[in-house]
């Protein structure tokens, strides 16, 4: 599979939301390879925007984005992920569409764990059921969904982990964060659930902090790093590969998820 992430830059000028959208629907136009995953940042109709007054307004671009999305998916016969904050049965949601190669929506993530900006917005988590449904198949890939804030927490990740993922998802926003933080997420959670992670999220020009959009391997190597460049990066991968060790010193070769699973103290901790 050929999986592309895209890195659009960090815009908080005169409608940052528009300028971020149109870079954004110039990489859905772009053609890509049968049977590739485009992935695209948080936040895709509503970047740039820190008030509540425009985020709301910015809430019917939404549905255009979504429109593009699954176009570019069925031109390419492709796999598109896509996170919009969107207006949906009455609730604002923070939600990551993923459309298949029918350009038909496959599934929907909403974002579990809200950061505080979210709360005063009023988003709602989750999808309501009282259970996060962050794991799909599509076609007989593993995809699991991650969404900003939610890396921060382990809970997740290790539900996600049971899964067995072949590909971990994550559109992110997170500006204000250090690069070597996002980094060893993303590499830990790599290596977890050994599955490969798509990142994208925006440049803030600095590689310093944010940006960071990036492919990383099931055994924790980042395979590609946009660090704080724009535009895309691109790695063709085998998302069936696993990360195999032994399982300790002189041990018989195991899965590595498979290797931490047997350690698992659920009833000590």
């Amino acid at each position: 599979m050929k999986i592309t992430v895209a890195q659009p830059r960090y815009y908080s000028g005169d409608t940052p939301d528009k300028v971020i959208a149109d870079f954004l629907l110039k990489i859905l136009d772009t053609p890509t390879e049968e049977g590739s995953l485009t992935v695209l940042p948080e936040y895709s109709n509503a970047g740039g925007l820190s008030d509540v007054e425009s985020e709301l307004k910015a809430l019917p671009r939404a549905e255009m984005m979504l429109e593009k999305a699954s176009e570019s998916a069925l031109k390419n016969k492709a796999y598109v992920a896509i996170n919009v904050l969107i207006k949906r049965d009455g609730e604002i949601k923070n939600s990551t569409y993923l459309y298949g190669k029918d350009g038909k929506v496959k599934f929907i993530y909403d974002k579990q764990h809200l950061p505080p900006s979210e709360i005063k917005l009023g988003v709602t988590p989750g999808n309501g059921s009282g259970k996060c449904a962050c794991t799909a198949e599509v076609d007989g890939i593993r995809f699991a969904f991650m969404t900003c804030y939610d890396v921060y927490f382990n809970e997740q990740i290790e539900h996600i982990a049971k899964f067995k993922p072949d590909v971990i998802v994550i559109p992110g926003y997170q500006r204000g964060e250090r690069v070597d933080i996002i980094n060893a997420q993303c590499k830990l959670l790599a290596f977890r659930c050994n599955s490969f992670i798509a990142r994208s999220s925006f440049s803030m020009d600095t590689p310093l902090k944010g940006g960071s959009s990036m492919i990383v391997a099931p055994d924790g190597n980042i395979l590609v790093n946009a660090v704080d460049t724009v535009g895309t990066v691109t790695k063709t991968v085998n998302v069936k590969d696993k990360y195999t060790r032994t399982a300790g010193f002189g041990g018989n070769v195991v899965r590595n998820d498979d290797f931490i699973n047997e350690g698992l103290c659920p009833d000590a901790f």
